[in-house]
């Protein structure tokens, strides 16, 4: 199921289970993450395009995320400004055991860059420091006590998020 929220900045293919039954994408055969084994298994493949171009894939992909041989899809609804890039990013959500399966589907629909990166390394690079959030603070012209405050809420909400290792990851909102 394809949900586009206005107010995010991205648009997101996730199975209708999640949205009806709060069926939690983020596992490996049926069993859900810890916040460990997240940090650890789970990543996503990055596919980058024309907003057209990634919206069509968004689409061909819908059928596997509600057969759930594909977890989760989100892309960008328009450019982020703050980096620079010239096409939108797609990120293809999975678990490391079955990254090959969703590169074969990936292929079949004609995806022929292959990117591969774990959500710990996304982290990293929205921690104080980290490349993305350094750039985003860059971007927005935020001055020094704008940016020292968002730096300390990217490092709050984090290790609030990833206080205990062995609860259950359920996802970040946005």
């Amino acid at each position: 199921m394809i949900v586009d929220r206005p107010e995010s900045h991205f648009i997101f293919v996730v199975p209708l289970d999640h949205v009806e039954y709060r069926y939690n994408y983020i596992n490996l055969r049926g069993e859900p993450l810890t916040n460990k084994q997240y940090l650890e298994h789970w990543g996503k493949w990055l596919v980058f395009g024309l907003r057209e171009e990634v919206e069509e894939l968004a689409r061909k992909l819908d059928p596997f995320v509600e057969e759930k041989k594909i977890p989760a899809v989100k892309y960008d609804r328009k450019l982020i400004t703050e980096f620079q890039l010239n096409r939108c990013v797609m990120c293809v959500y999975c678990h490391d055991e079955t990254k090959d399966e969703v590169w074969e589907i990936l292929a079949a629909l004609g995806v022929k860059d292959k990117a591969w990166m774990y959500e710990r390394e996304t982290l990293e690079k929205w921690l104080p420091g980290g490349v993305n959030l350094e750039k985003w603070i860059q971007g927005r012209g935020l001055d020094h006590e704008q940016a020292e405050r968002v730096r300390a809420d990217a490092r709050a909400k984090f290790t609030k998020m990833f206080a205990d290792k062995n609860e259950i990851f359920t996802g970040v909102y946005q």
